[in-house]
């Protein structure tokens, strides 16, 4: 057993994220504003020694993977968000791929769903649209972004297979031919085909065919 915490890349500035919601927003904003809610609930927390870091410095990226592993994780999951070729939160995991120096195993998830306000109590606001293109030119493209990663020594496989997990498969038409698709361009590449999983819990009640795990 391994244990592969999921790893929110918001904790760091984008232009998106600053028209919407202020200059320099990120999670911290969200953190610092958390209230007590009954006895004894101590917020908002504050990090050890004020660090309120940024993930685009690399040293914050190395000290995270070393604390990690001194404290029994095994692997991050990168929340993944693209949208038709437009990415978000990229570099954090971008820039893993180029600093072997950040030492952990390190898998991701597809957050295949709309980029909204929703924590601002308005998930019909939509800042960027989920349209999935579910057509081999949209699945391919989406496959070699993320091939470099699969190919990267520290990326967590099973069996010869890179773990790639969708958040939301059921909100996809034809989740499963893109999965197909996707196990014919690895096997091309030489792996045995890709570790499907999905997450959310609802996921569960619909057509799990061709994934090989499911997170509750």
């Amino acid at each position: 057993m391994k244990t592969i915490v999921f790893y929110l890349p918001q904790f760091h500035a984008i232009p998106l994220n600053d028209k919407y919601w202020g200059k320099g927003f990120t999670e911290w904003v969200n953190v610092k504003k958390s209230k007590s809610l009954f006895k004894g609930h101590k917020q908002p927390e504050v990090p050890l020694n004020n660090n309120y870091y940024n993930l685009l410095d690399a040293e914050t990226q190395i000290y995270q993977a070393e604390i990690a592993k001194e404290y029994g994780i095994d692997g991050f999951c990168y929340y993944h968000y693209w949208f038709s070729g437009e990415l978000l939160l990229e570099k954090p995991m971008e820039n893993m791929l180029q600093n072997k120096k950040i030492d952990i195993p390190f898998c991701c998830c597809w957050a295949n769903e709309h980029w909204s306000k929703n924590w601002d109590g308005q998930p019909n606001k939509v800042i960027m649209k989920q349209n999935y293109n579910e057509n081999e030119e949209e699945w391919r493209k989406h496959y070699e972004y993320l091939s470099p990663f699969f190919h990267d020594s520290r990326y967590i496989k099973k069996e010869n297979m890179p773990v790639f997990i969708i958040y939301k498969p059921y909100l996809m038409n034809n989740c499963q031919g893109m999965l197909a698709f996707w196990n014919t361009l690895a096997k091309e590449e030489g792996f045995d085909g890709i570790y499907f999983g999905y997450q959310y819990p609802d996921s569960f009640k619909h057509n799990t065919d061709g994934f090989n795990f499911g997170i509750e």
